[in-house]
């Protein structure tokens, strides 16, 4: 495990390229994986040398595999009538305040981009 030697393959050092593509293999790979390296990928934003709505979109996958709900609204799921809808969001009245603070777009930008409206969940 090269990452384990050499740290988060930086953008400076492998390229905006060879960074998103290490990011991917994160975002897919296991659980244990994710969680394991979630905090090299967070410490390289932080510096910027990693994107942070890939450190958002990651930590919206561990929560979700933890059965948490997301903070970014970056993960779907299948509605019941079959089409997509975002997996439940904490806090979802604020979720594009904390989206465009890492460069995504709105909710109902991103969901256009999958073919599904947006309608916000209304909190009881």
């Amino acid at each position: 495990e090269s990452i384990n030697r050499h740290g988060w393959p930086n953008r400076s050092s492998v390229g905006d390229k060879a960074a998103d593509a290490a990011f991917l293999v994160l975002q897919h790979a296991s659980y244990k994986y994710q969680k394991k390296y979630f905090p090299l990928l967070s410490a390289a934003v932080v510096i910027g040398e990693a994107r942070p709505g890939h450190a958002a979109y990651l930590e919206d996958r561990i929560l979700m595999r933890e059965g948490k709900r997301q903070l970014y609204g970056s993960q779907l799921q299948q509605s019941v009538s079959g089409g997509w809808e975002y997996y439940p969001i904490e806090d979802e009245a604020n979720v594009d305040e904390r989206r465009a603070a890492v460069g995504l777009p709105t909710l109902t930008e991103n969901a256009k981009r999958f073919g599904f409206e947006y309608r916000p969940k209304i909190e009881s």
